[in-house]
């Protein structure tokens, strides 16, 4: 555990010294509608906080402030951040940004070590456990653990759900799931791995599981009816936000052909390149994750890469993949298992480090990296 810890503050100390050096040598980079991105939350200037303030962070940061009406699509986003960094902004003298950063950093020390102890559960030694993660801090999108994004809280639960399941703790695993679902819309995508679980579980017996599922629908139906009737929207509210985004859900794999047209014809290559790499990568991950993993690790990587092919983004058909990637943990447990073999270990560790420092100073200076 005190390795994990360790491996903790390197992340996020090396992540803040490297974005504000970048910041400070590319001080006037900004989009061009840079004005609209903020959503009425007032610029940081603090420097060692500014290169954190990008992208979805002031859409957080406005629904911490003024709530679900700050702004049209405001329903896209789940409750569980935004309301942690509202609770949480008096500590820091009522900067969310500030807040946002913590809770994000205390997320990703628990990603880390629930995490740690869920590869040790599985692989049943230190080494295996360590690389995998390590692995997974030094992910070129782990850049998003350390930003003031959703994404360590999601992994934090979605993680401690799968190992409460494996642990067969299911009211444990059930709420864990419910706050992954909580935390970003691909959590509700828990319910099937969880559900195989309870299956497995009652055919020795067990009719327990059940109750992780009873557990994970309640918390579900208890954010949709505040949301119903505490902030007078419906529950398709998500969906009319998805809309206005520009999004929709289509055929899974029409949009890996979409990007494969744009980057042919030269609209956005750079991002539409990385993205479809990613999703390319994953495609093939995810087939290894269900051959040589547990089948609930299986189901849980497949149908989030299902989701994620089936999403038509804007203004890039597979925008943000890159992160999302992110979100399918097992492909760690697999690297864990490959990097047994010291080559293959330096191989992913010097394409990670590399990926991270680019991620990170393209997000330090508001490149698109997801």
């Amino acid at each position: 555990m005190l390795g994990v810890l360790l491996l903790f503050i390197v992340f996020r100390a090396a992540l803040a010294v490297w974005t504000w050096g970048v910041r400070l040598t590319f001080p006037d980079t900004f989009p061009t509608d840079a004005a609209s991105l903020y959503k009425g939350v007032p610029p940081e200037t603090n420097p060692w906080l500014e290169p954190w303030q990008r992208w979805d962070t002031p859409q957080y940061q406005a629904i911490a402030e003024r709530g679900y009406e700050a702004f049209d699509t405001a329903f896209f986003t789940p409750p569980l951040f935004p309301y942690l960094m509202r609770w949480t902004a008096p500590l820091f003298g009522g900067n969310t940004l500030a807040s946002g950063l913590f809770v994000s950093g205390l997320a990703c020390l628990g990603c880390l070590l629930a995490f740690y102890r869920l590869a040790r559960f599985e692989f049943r030694e230190e080494p295996a456990a360590m690389r995998t993660v390590v692995y997974l801090a030094f992910f070129p999108s782990a850049i998003f653990l350390a930003a003031a994004y959703s994404e360590s809280l999601f992994l934090l639960a979605a993680i401690l759900c799968l190992y409460f399941a494996r642990r067969e703790k299911w009211i444990l695993a059930g709420l864990c799931g419910g706050l992954a679902a909580l935390a970003r819309i691909p959590g509700t995508f828990l319910l099937l791995p969880l559900a195989y679980a309870a299956w497995q579980a009652w055919k020795k017996g067990d009719r327990r599981g059940w109750l992780g599922l009873a557990a994970m629908s309640l918390e579900l139906c208890a954010w949709y009816l505040y949301q119903w009737f505490g902030l007078h929207q419906p529950p398709t509210a998500i969906l009319a936000a998805q809309n206005l985004r520009g999004g929709y859900l289509t055929f899974p794999g029409l949009n890996l052909v979409e990007a494969a047209r744009r980057i042919a014809t030269g609209q956005l290559v750079a991002e539409n390149v990385i993205e479809l790499g990613f999703s390319l990568a994953f495609i093939v991950l995810t087939v290894f994750i269900w051959k040589k993993l547990p089948r609930i690790y299986g189901i849980y990587a497949a149908s989030l890469m299902l989701f994620f092919l089936a999403r038509m983004g804007s203004p890039q058909p597979l925008v943000s993949m890159a992160r999302y990637a992110l979100e399918i943990f097992p492909v760690f447990l697999l690297f864990a298992q490959w990097g047994n073999r010291p080559w293959v270990n330096r191989l992913i560790l010097y394409l990670s480090w590399l990926g991270l420092l680019y991620f990170s100073a393209q997000f330090a200076i508001w490149g698109w990296v997801g």
